[in-house]
């Protein structure tokens, strides 16, 4: 078992991608978790300075580190098998963790920016758009999953943006939902979503 240690602030956020493929694949690591910039405890001033790219999170894996929260994801996603089975589904793959990913940046910079306007635009049409369209990317290749008829790490990407919703925002994507279902009743998974701290981001 490799030596593996993840350092990210005590948030979901860019941090959790890697902590859901870590639960799958059942591998134990040093969950090192810091105070958010914003929490007046918080150490990140003092650690940023000292990071690659004065950016969180940043995973150890037997000595390496590797930093950038998507090219970290990958990684882990290729060694326990849901990177895809080959270069194909590898692209299919990160083709619906790119569209999350858009979707997570967009709210990201209204909810900082705290503009009301925007964030009241983005669920009522951005999300609502981009769901209809991953439902029916999902129903074109079978309904069951998004990449080759198995689980992948976009299936748990997908399940990792839904739980961070108000489930009726995605009610009306049956495909979606079951989705969110069958990723969620995965006993690694399960465990890992009851188990971890309770955050608001």
């Amino acid at each position: 078992m490799p030596n593996v240690k993840l350092t990210y602030f005590n948030l979901r956020a860019r941090g959790e991608p890697c902590r859901l493929l870590l639960a799958y694949g059942g591998i134990k690591y040093d969950d090192n978790r810091i105070p958010p910039p914003w929490d007046p405890t918080s150490t990140w001033s003092t650690l940023k300075p000292t990071t690659p790219f004065g950016q969180l999170p940043i995973l150890e894996w037997d000595g390496v580190e590797i930093c950038q929260s998507m090219a970290c994801a990958r990684f882990i996603a290729r060694e326990v098998g849901l990177a895809g089975n080959n270069s194909l589904e590898q692209a299919q793959v990160d083709e619906i963790i790119d569209v999350i990913q858009d979707l997570i940046n967009t709210w990201v910079k209204f909810y900082f920016a705290k503009d009301e306007a925007a964030l009241k635009n983005f669920a009522d049409v951005t999300l609502q758009t981009a769901l209809g369209q991953l439902e029916k990317k999902l129903d074109s290749r079978g309904g069951q999953y998004f990449v080759g008829n198995n689980l992948s790490w976009a299936d748990l990407h997908v399940f990792m943006y839904l739980g961070d919703l108000d489930k009726a925002a995605y009610a009306n994507y049956p495909k979606l939902t079951s989705l969110y279902e069958r990723v969620g009743a995965v006993p690694n998974i399960k465990a890992w979503v009851e188990s971890r701290p309770k955050t608001d981001l």
